[in-house]
């Protein structure tokens, strides 16, 4: 079977926006303001942030006016090597389930 690799480019991307979070230390920041900051579409954060960073962000939904804007910002403790050790933890399990 198949085994469901992360793309280089969606790594590189994935670090920089975690660089990002970090930089912006406890603040929120929105998916545009972090797609800014990184040099990305909002969307491809968006699509990264759900797919691979669950586990690391606390996000929530903006404040009046701007209801529908999410912020995301980083958890405590969280780092870049704690998020690449995650991901290697999760493709291997992943590849084991598919290969059953």
């Amino acid at each position: 079977m198949k085994e469901d690799k992360i793309r280089k480019d969606e790594l590189e991307n994935v670090i920089r926006i975690v660089k990002c979070l970090e930089q912006a230390k406890n603040t929120w920041l929105w998916y545009r303001e972090i797609a800014r900051r990184c040099r990305l579409n909002h969307k491809t954060v968006s699509r990264l942030i759900s797919k691979y960073l669950t586990e690391s962000v606390m996000e929530q939904e903006g404040v009046e006016p701007f209801v529908k804007i999410r912020m995301v910002k980083i958890k405590p403790g969280v780092s870049i090597n704690n998020i690449l050790r995650f991901l290697d933890v999760k493709q291997k399990i992943e590849s084991i389930r598919n290969s059953k």
